[in-house]
């Protein structure tokens, strides 16, 4: 049912072997890219081209994405976005792409905020299109974000799958994406984007029931908790957390600092708080059945074998 491709656990910058934020979720109806920071579309291009040479019969094509779903304007989360556009016009796309994203309340000041960037990549893209040099239309949306309560994207562009945006802590403003299915029994999956501990929604009752797997950043080794709070991120203890009160059967942690120099450090802290946590590597497949199974595949060359969690 699901399929999510991670293909950035870099926090911040790339290191030799993580890229920035990026991740592609397949779905019966067609895919959804979850932030796009810098080099996203070549890591996505990578990606199909190794499980198509894996003949497993899984793909990771650009030309299946429906939407773009943004969880904060800093740019290692946003700032492939218009490469990833201009490539896909040039792969000769025409079917329209919404990208939705949160944005300050009118009258506030919160600065940066994707009130200004969307206003700069819209005249850009919209004055290609008018000129006849964009093939496809770009709908742009923003969620105005008021307080610390879950938002129904005003636009769902999947069929039996349900966007619902949650305001996280992180100085700008910042949402998880929770993708959810209307078809019974529901399955949930959540990506966090950045944020500090303690956010007011992630409990299970406040998102309307349990997830299936909780993709969390964990920036930071609970040695450095007050880095973590003074930059709005989170510990991998705090991210297991989160886990345990949301009832995720399945805890993927990513955004690493370039400073942990060995992940299973933040494995063995998060596992006392919630035994089916692991680090996420760059071409990790996770995936969720109709029937609640999940599985996880790790890449090796241009071939993907199953991980044990736990």
């Amino acid at each position: 049912m699901f399929a999510l491709h991670i293909l950035g656990t870099s926090g911040s910058r790339p290191t030799a072997t993580r890229s920035v934020s990026g991740n592609y979720l397949m779905t019966p109806h067609g895919g959804l890219v979850i932030d796009c920071g810098e080099g996203f579309q070549e890591r996505l291009v990578r990606q199909d081209l190794r499980l198509k040479r894996s003949k497993t019969g899984k793909r990771a094509k650009a030309s299946k994405v429906r939407a773009i779903l943004l969880t904060h304007c800093h740019l290692d989360h946003c700032w492939g976005l218009i490469p990833f556009l201009h490539t896909m016009n040039l792969d000769g796309r025409t079917e329209p792409l919404t990208i939705i994203a949160p944005g300050a309340p009118d009258g506030s000041d919160s600065k940066p905020d994707f009130n200004d960037l969307f206003g700069a990549w819209r005249e850009m893209i919209e004055d290609e299109y008018s000129r006849g040099r964009m093939g496809y239309e770009v709908n742009w949306v923003l969620i105005p974000i008021e307080d610390e309560l879950p938002i129904e994207s005003p636009f769902q562009p999947l069929e039996d799958l349900h966007l619902t945006a949650i305001p996280t802590k992180h100085g700008v403003v910042s949402v998880a994406w929770m993708i959810s299915s209307n078809k019974r029994p529901e399955r949930r999956l959540m990506v966090s984007g950045d944020t500090s501990r303690g956010v007011t929604s992630f409990k299970s009752d406040s998102i309307g029931g349990e997830l299936d797997v909780l993709i969390h950043e964990a920036t930071y080794s609970s040695e450095t908790h007050e880095l973590a709070e003074v930059w709005g991120h989170s510990t991998a203890e705090d991210a297991a957390e989160a886990a345990a009160v949301m009832g995720a059967k399945l805890l993927g942690m990513l955004h690493l600092s370039s400073r942990i120099s060995d992940p299973s450090v933040l494995e063995e802290e998060a596992r006392r708080h919630h035994n089916q946590s692991f680090v996420c590597e760059d071409g990790d497949i996770i995936e969720v059945s109709w029937g609640g199974e999940i599985s996880v595949s790790r890449r090796e060359g241009d071939a993907w074998t199953g991980l044990s969690i736990g």
